[in-house]
């Protein structure tokens, strides 16, 4: 009897699924431009930044205002440029539209790269 209860537990936990796995979900950034810049306030206008700026394209990749492809990694709210010419650049997600860059750990830079391209809004009904 304790077999089977045994042979039971194995075959219900085959079919459940996965945990989830280190780091987060796996995921990809709105595809179009990201403008990157220095926020402003109420007083104060945002400072472009068109030199660390970059398109989103299919694949995981990015293109550089030089026109350099480069790949980079989501994992949930966590963006790692891993090559091309801002290879090493790090971000996290601001909802789906905003990104802000992080230096040396998890400490933001104050920079932020907001998705310029339309934006996706849900629509009711």
């Amino acid at each position: 009897m304790k077999q089977i209860a045994l042979i039971t537990v194995g075959l219900f936990s085959l079919g459940t699924q996965a945990g989830a796995v280190p780091g987060g979900k796996l995921m990809t950034l709105q595809l179009g431009e990201w403008t990157c810049e220095v926020p402003g306030d109420a007083t104060v206008m945002p400072i472009a930044k068109p030199e660390l700026s970059f398109t989103a394209v299919a694949d995981s990749s990015y293109i550089s205002p030089e026109g350099i492809r480069g790949s980079y990694r989501r994992l949930a709210d966590d963006v790692t440029l891993t090559s091309g010419t801002f290879a090493g650049r790090r971000f996290t997600m601001d909802g789906e539209e905003i990104m802000r860059e992080l230096i040396g750990g998890n400490k933001e830079s104050g920079i932020r790269c907001v998705h310029a391209s339309p934006i996706n809004m849900a629509t009711s009904g």
